[in-house]
């Protein structure tokens, strides 16, 4: 099988030596009629030309880079506990305010609740101790004045009594009777929203109970309002005998009424306790309103929803934690604007300034170019595998979210640009002759063109002086003359088989040859 595989190789090979040399002989014929021809005045026909037109010259630095999000926040949860609902996807676009994720409130809410009572306890002591702090110096006063004064100023005190104490005492229990009322009203309508949320599963039987418990207590404060109220006229009436038994013994009380201005005192200090008790308890309530709140994540701004990190039913930790810096919700992006992260080489940061306009285009748009502006020039380059680049930030507008993160931008930089000039393919141009020169072909005949140049563009280049538009100019080959045969002539041996490869070898040998001479 061997001999059979090299006897086909062989002649393989042989076919492929004699197609060759019938395409050399073939091109070799081309060549000898093409230059039979030249002698026969077919030089002009070879020429390209280029018109001195009219139109927009610019010259741009190109680099690529990578699209990222304008801004992009990484969502937590100040609670800690279980995701019950998770009402995002990836791409979704949401607004301030919208629903993120819901964290179980299980525990936030016990802790409300506690610190709810504890505000309303520590209203309760503040009151009383105002209430306290409020009477002692009119009572210390009033032992002074009777112990001090005779009948008269012990009738005034009664009537003072009469006048002022008893309807501050009425208003004083009507206050508490209606707010005992008001307690009991409220008490009932959160059992039987608590026997409502009960039937549809949203609490538990202990939190029913609770809700009973604080409905009886209430309807016992009212009970004893109400027998307060009932009572009052006695109690008034027991309020003045005891002054009256007050004026007989002012003079024995005087020096027991001086010691209670001590009382005086003691009682303001009480009463500046209890406003601190229950500032701190205020403070607490609303720390634990607000740790409630947490348990509903809300998007801070408008974006787009770039990653998920955990799923519903996960357990997060609080984001408040000064050991844990809490666990990733969700990734939120703003791609109303993006920004293209640039490398540009160092040899162009020179063309490149801040607010510059940049053209970007896209693979996924290539029929399509967008606008861009630079907002960031880095103050430091980088090197990377010998290559220094400095890293530049091109924001661009994406109102309709086409572009998408992690896209390539290629994007050139506007360095200069002239409108309505008069312009030549910049190939047309050439330096020489201590300026700019153009050919132009007279009588057949070329002639160099000295010319007065502007911008140099991209692919154009301004002409000022020695064209006007409509002239034509002659465009040098990119190959020459000999080159465009050869090169007819490999397209021409490749598609007969592989002798392209011969006269592409023949090529090099005789501009190696060139070089040498």
């Amino acid at each position: 099988m061997k001999d059979t595989r090299r006897v086909r190789q062989d002649g393989t090979a042989k076919k492929r030596i004699l197609a060759a040399l019938v395409a050399l002989f073939f091109m070799v014929g081309i060549v000898w009629v093409v230059n039979a021809r030249k002698g026969k005045g077919s030089e002009a026909a070879s020429f390209e030309f280029a018109e001195v037109e009219r139109g927009l010259v610019r010259q741009t630095v190109s680099a690529d880079g990578l699209l990222q999000p304008l801004t992009t926040v990484v969502v937590k949860s100040y609670a800690g506990g279980s995701v019950d609902i998770l009402a995002v996807e990836v791409g979704d676009e949401v607004k301030p305010g919208d629903l993120i994720a819901k964290i179980d409130p299980t525990d936030s809410l016990t802790a409300y609740e506690q610190a709810r009572a504890d505000l309303t306890a520590a209203e309760a002591r503040l009151l009383q101790a105002r209430e306290q702090g409020l009477a002692q110096p009119a009572l210390t006063r009033a032992s002074i004045a009777q112990a001090e004064a005779n009948y008269e100023v012990a009738k005034k005190e009664l009537e003072r009594l009469q006048a002022a104490s008893h309807p501050q005492t009425r208003a004083q229990v009507q206050t508490a009777l209606d707010k005992a009322k008001a307690n009991l009203d409220i008490a009932e309508k959160e059992l039987a929203r608590a026997l409502e949320l009960k039937e549809r599963g949203f609490v538990s039987q202990s939190e029913v109970d609770t809700a009973v418990n604080r409905r009886d207590l209430a309807k016992a404060e009212l009970e004893s309002a109400q027998r307060r109220w009932e009572t009052l006229e006695e109690e008034l009436a027991a309020d003045l005998a005891a002054a009256k038994a007050r004026v007989q013994q002012a003079k024995a009380s005087l020096d027991r009424a001086h010691a209670d201005e001590v009382q005086d005192r003691l009682r303001e200090a009480e009463v500046a306790s209890a406003r601190a008790q229950v500032e701190r308890a205020n403070a607490s309530v609303n720390n634990a309103r607000t740790m409630l709140d947490y348990t509903t994540v809300r998007a801070p701004r408008a974006g787009v929803i770039l990653r998920k990190f955990v799923e519903q039913g996960t357990i997060i930790t609080s984001g408040r934690s000064a050991i844990a810096q809490g666990t990733d919700i969700v990734e939120l992006g703003d791609l109303s604007k993006m920004f293209a992260e640039v490398s540009l080489d160092e040899s162009d940061v020179a063309k490149v300034r801040l607010e510059q306009p940049v053209e970007i285009q896209v693979e996924a748009f290539l029929e399509e170019k967008f606008r861009g502006v630079v907002t960031r020039i880095a103050p430091q380059a980088a090197t990377e595998q010998n290559i220094t680049t400095v890293s530049v930030d091109v924001e661009i507008d994406n109102p309709d979210a086409r572009l998408k993160p992690g896209m390539t931008a290629s994007c050139d930089f506007q360095v200069a640009a002239v409108e309505n000039a008069l312009y030549l393919p910049n190939r047309a141009v050439r330096e020489g002759g201590g300026g700019h020169l153009v050919t132009i072909l007279e009588s057949n005949e070329e002639k160099d063109v000295l010319i007065a140049v502007g911008l140099v563009g991209d692919e154009r280049i301004q002409v000022l002086e020695g064209l006007k538009e409509g002239d034509q100019v002659v465009l040098p080959s990119l190959l020459g003359r000999d080159a465009r045969m050869r090169e007819r002539m490999r397209e021409m041996g490749a598609r007969m088989g592989g002798a392209g490869g011969i006269v592409r070898s023949n090529d090099n040998r005789g501009r190696g040859g060139r070089g040498r001479r």
